[in-house]
């Protein structure tokens, strides 16, 4: 089995320049601090990275936040590519967390 190289740190980096951070990682995915939106890496194309918007995230901050991602992204030879939105509920009884996917035209 091989395990795919993702560039965590060059995401750190341009989180960090957007003015968040990561607050969790987790095998493909990386959650933001204010969970305004996941990150997937995209492993058929590592510079390409997957962005899910949180569901109580209006659209027109959706747009603001995929713009300035973007730019960030070209800088580091990245693509960020909005493939839709997500929900998170905790789990009753237990420290986990559910993510519902909605990806567009859905």
């Amino acid at each position: 089995m091989t395990i795919p190289v993702r560039p965590l740190s060059e995401v750190k980096m341009m989180l960090e320049e957007a003015n968040t951070d990561i607050s969790y990682a987790y095998d493909d995915l990386i959650f933001v601090e204010n969970a305004a939106f996941l990150i997937q890496f995209d492993d058929e194309k590592t510079s390409n990275l997957k962005i899910f918007f949180n569901t109580e995230l209006n659209k027109q901050q959706a747009e603001i936040e995929a713009e300035k991602l973007e730019k960030l992204a070209v800088k580091r030879k990245m693509t960020i590519s909005p493939k839709g939105r997500f929900s998170m509920q905790q789990k009753e009884d237990s420290e986990e967390v559910e993510i519902s996917f909605f990806p567009f035209g859905n």
